[in-house]
C-alpha cells in the first residue's frame, strides 16, 4: 500500500512544475503584451515626430544615390554635390506648386464653373443607357438616382469646405513647417551618413558585424527598391494616361495627370482609383468615346500591375506578391493609411532578413561547405553582390551538395553496397 501510495505523490510532483512553469509562460507573457501596449500608446503620443524623422530618412534614400552620382561624374566635393541636388529638386518641386497651382487650379475652376453643363450630359446619358438597357422606371430611375445623388454630395461638400476653411489653413501652414524640418533633417543625414553609420557601428559588438551589414543593405534595398518601383508605376501610368486623353482630345489632362499620379503611389488599391479620374472626364465630356478610353485604360493598367509591378517588386524589393498584399493590408490595419504605404517596405526588409536567417542555418547544417568561403569567393567575383544574395548561393550549393550525396547513398545501396562502409 505504501508503495502503491507514492505514485500520486511522484506524478503530482511532476505535474506541479509543469503547471508553475506554464504560469510563469502565460504571466510572463501577459505582462509582456501589456507593456508593448503601454509603449505603442506611448510612442502614439510622438507620432507626428516620428513621422518627420522617417520622411526625412525616405528622402534620404531617394536623394542619395543622385548626390553620390554627382559627385562621382561632376567631381566635385560631397558638400557641392549636395548643395546643386538638393536645389534641383527644391526648383523641381517649387516648378511643379507652380503648375499646380495655376494650371490645375484653372482647369478645376472651370470644371466648377460647368457644374450644370455635366450634371445635364450625364443626365441624359444615364437616361439613353437606361433605355437601351429597358430598365423600368419603376425599378430604377438612374437619372433621377444621379441627380439626387449629385446635389446632396456638392451640399455636403459646401458645408465642409466652408466648415474647415480655417482647419485647412492652419493644416497648410503646418505641413509647409513639417517639411522645412524634413528637408533640413535629410540634409543633415546625407551630409553626415559616414558618421552616423559609424556611431552605428561602434554600438553593435563586432560579432554581429555581418548581421549589421545585412539589415543596413536589406533595409536600402527593400526602401528603395520600393521607392523606385512605384516612381515606375506612376510615370508609366501617367504617360498612358496623358497618350489615351490626347489620342480622344479629353480635357483637363493636367488636371488629371495630377489626380492618377497622386492616386498610384497608393499600393494595391490606388491603380483602380487612378482609372476614375479620366473616366469621368470622358463621361461629362466626350461620352461619345468614354467606352474606348475606359477600355484602353482597363488593358493598359492590368498588363501594368499584373504584369510589370510583381515583378519590379521582386526584383528591387525582394518581395513576393503575395507578401506585398499582406503587408498592405496588416500595415492598414495596425496604421492605417500610412501603414499601407510604408508596411511593404518594412515586410520587404523584414523577409530580406528571415530568408538569410533561413539560408544561413541550411548552409551551417551541411558538412564539407564554409559559408565564409562561399560568400568571400562570390564578393571577389562580384564586389556589388548583396550578402543575403552571396548567402543564398551557398545555400543552394548546400542543397545541391546534400542531394548529391543522397544520390550516391541510393546508388550504392542499388548495387549492394553496405552504405556504412562506403
Amino acid at each position: 500500500m505504501n508503495a502503491g501510495a507514492r505514485v500520486p505523490a511522484h506524478g503530482a510532483s511532476v505535474a506541479r512544475p509543469r503547471a508553475t512553469t506554464a504560469f510563469y509562460v502565460l504571466g510572463g507573457t501577459f505582462f509582456g503584451l501589456a507593456v508593448a501596449e503601454q509603449i505603442v500608446s506611448i510612442a502614439g503620443g510622438f507620432s507626428s515626430i516620428l513621422l518627420i524623422v522617417f520622411f526625412a530618412w525616405l528622402l534620404v534614400f531617394v536623394v542619395a544615390p543622385l548626390v553620390d552620382l554627382a559627385h562621382r561624374r561632376l567631381r566635385i566635393g560631397r558638400g557641392k554635390a549636395i548643395a546643386i541636388v538638393y536645389l534641383a529638386v527644391l526648383v523641381c518641386v517649387g516648378l511643379v506648386v507652380s503648375a499646380t497651382a495655376q494650371i490645375g487650379a484653372r482647369e478645376a475652376a472651370d470644371i466648377v464653373s460647368r457644374s450644370d453643363e455635366i450634371t445635364a450630359r450625364v443626365h441624359t446619358l444615364l437616361v439613353g443607357v437606361q433605355r437601351t438597357l429597358g430598365i423600368s422606371l419603376s425599378t430604377v430611375d438612374l437619372a433621377a438616382t444621379f441627380d439626387q445623388a449629385q446635389r446632396s454630395f456638392f451640399s455636403t461638400v459646401t458645408t465642409a469646405l466652408n466648415a474647415q476653411i480655417q482647419a485647412i489653413a492652419s493644416t497648410t501652414v503646418t505641413a509647409m513647417g513639417d517639411l522645412f524640418l524634413i528637408v533640413v533633417l535629410s540634409i543633415y543625414a546625407i551630409a553626415d551618413v559616414e558618421g552616423i553609420l559609424g556611431g552605428l557601428h561602434r554600438i553593435v559588438p563586432n560579432r554581429y558585424a555581418q548581421e549589421l551589414q545585412l539589415v543596413e543593405q536589406s533595409v536600402g534595398r527593400a526602401f528603395g527598391g520600393f521607392l523606385r518601383t512605384q516612381v515606375i508605376l506612376v510615370i508609366l501610368q501617367v504617360g498612358l494616361t496623358l497618350a489615351v486623353g490626347l489620342v480622344f482630345g479629353l480635357p483637363y489632362l493636367y488636371l488629371v495627370s495630377v489626380c492618377v499620379a497622386l492616386a498610384m503611389f497608393i499600393p494595391f488599391f490606388g491603380p483602380p482609383i487612378a482609372l476614375l479620374p479620366p473616366l469621368l472626364v470622358a463621361v461629362a465630356f466626350r461620352p461619345e468615346v468614354a467606352l474606348p478610353v475606359v477600355a484602353l485604360l482597363l488593358v493598359g493598367q492590368t498588363l501594368l500591375v499584373n504584369g510589370l509591378q510583381p515583378r519590379l517588386m521582386k526584383e528591387t524589393a525582394g518581395l513576393h506578391p503575395i507578401l506585398v498584399l499582406i503587408a498592405l493590408l496588416v500595415g492598414a490595419q495596425i496604421a492605417g493609411l500610412w501603414g499601407a504605404l510604408f508596411g511593404i517596405p518594412i515586410v520587404a526588409a523584414a523577409s530580406l532578413v528571415v530568408r538569410y536567417v533561413i539560408n544561413r542555418r541550411a548552409v551551417d547544417e551541411v558538412e564539407g561547405i564554409n559559408l565564409d568561403d562561399v560568400v568571400a569567393e562570390m564578393q571577389a567575383a562580384d564586389p556589388e553582390i548583396a550578402l543575403d544574395e552571396a548567402v543564398a548561393i551557398a545555400a543552394d550549393r548546400a542543397e545541391a551538395l546534400v542531394e548529391d550525396r543522397s544520390q550516391a547513398l541510393a546508388a550504392g545501396s542499388t548495387h549492394g553496397e553496405d552504405p556504412g562502409f562506403a
